[in-house]
């Protein structure tokens, strides 16, 4: 077994994390990470192509969100869908800020940089009950911008920073380590494209309002910029949605239930969780012609067997925000994720969505 001070030498984050988890302080700190303009040109075109044409909102639809937290941001978790027209392509970009430094028995996690990760989604039925669809993201892993902003949320309201000062803003360390020594160790921000995902989904039961789906995602992704686990994810799920009159008021709920299979991640040597069970649940509510309002809870179970609480534990996230119809079937969302269950989750992410059905 590698020692403690054999593993600190072996790299400056994880001997920050081994002298102390607690509010860890590191020896010196580490020079900023210079990066290039985040993949943004393309999809601005792809919005404005977009804003071009006819379109038509849907009200039921949850956000289209994951966590994104690195080491579980890789694997397949769907998105849910309410599948409500012909077709229907999305655009959803989402900027996460995280900050952890954990160390339980041996294995120990650093996560201090941020993600974009930027979602391509197209939806097409197949006669009256079935329905195809694929997804696409691209990942941006760097120092990013948020840190200033966090930092200045939390001295605002007095909340602990959980150590965040230690570190110099806009830095970028992904570094988790066993027994053996350290198997990840991401410091120089990059982009690349993610894992893809399919679909076929299934409209059943009264009125059509349950909907099943199976899913699987390829490994298409680059693994060692945490865009992909270069393994193989199935998983199967149950979604309701149904609309509803809130004092007359055009409104909505729903709920999901799913199972997936996880293929094992290559290059990360916590032992991953055969099977992941996740959920969800939530509403909206029309308040104006336009403008609405929507909240979630999306939950999973661990994707590893660790000690370490970011990693084991179940995930709990609320998705607060709203969305306005841009014409007839376009529609702008924006939302803030939370985790309920800290640490298992990025500690704030912003999420802007545009969601085209015809």
């Amino acid at each position: 077994m590698v020692q403690p001070a054999t593993l600190a030498a072996k790299g400056r984050g994880i001997q920050a994390a081994v002298v102390t988890i607690g509010a860890p302080q590191w020896a010196e700190p580490m020079p900023l990470i210079h990066h290039d303009k985040p993949f943004s040109f393309g999809v601005a075109v792809l919005w404005g192509l977009l804003l071009s044409l006819p379109g038509h909102a849907q009200e039921v639809d949850p956000f289209r969100t994951r966590n994104l937290s690195p080491l579980a941001s890789i694997f397949g978790v769907p998105s849910w869908d309410a599948a409500t027209a012909p077709r229907s392509f999305a655009v959803t970009s989402e900027l996460a800020n995280h900050y952890r430094a954990s160390r339980r028995g041996t294995d120990v996690l650093i996560l201090d940089g941020e993600t974009w990760r930027t979602n391509l989604s197209y939806q097409q039925a197949i006669g009256e009950a079935w329905f195809i669809g694929a997804e696409l993201p691209y990942y941006r892993q760097s120092g990013g911008v948020l840190d200033d902003l966090v930092d200045g949320w939390h001295s605002f309201f007095s909340l602990p920073d959980g150590g965040r000062n230690a570190r110099a803003e806009g830095e970028l360390l992904f570094q988790a380590a066993d027994h053996s020594g350290i198997f990840l160790d991401l410091n120089q921000s990059r982009s690349a494209w993610g894992d893809m995902q399919l679909s076929i989904g299934h409209r059943m039961g009264a009125d059509s309002r349950y909907i099943v789906e199976a899913t699987v995602k390829l490994a298409t992704g680059d693994e060692d910029l945490l865009a992909g686990s270069g393994a193989t994810d199935w998983a199967i799920s149950l979604f309701h949605p149904t609309e509803v009159n809130l004092r007359n008021r055009e409104a909505g709920y729903f709920w999901g239930l799913g199972l997936m299979r996880n293929g094992d991640p290559k290059g990360i040597r916590f032992e991953a969780e055969s099977m992941t069970y996740y959920g969800i649940l939530g509403g909206t509510l029309k308040l104006l012609p336009r403008w609405g309002i929507k909240g979630q809870l999306d939950v999973h179970t661990a994707f590893f067997d660790t000690p370490l609480e970011e990693l084991g534990q179940t995930s709990v996230q609320i998705v607060l925000g709203g969305w306005w119809e841009m014409s007839r079937r376009g529609v702008l969302e924006f939302a803030v994720n939370e985790d309920l269950h800290v640490s298992t989750a990025p500690d704030v992410v912003l999420h802007i969505g545009l969601n085209w059905k015809w």
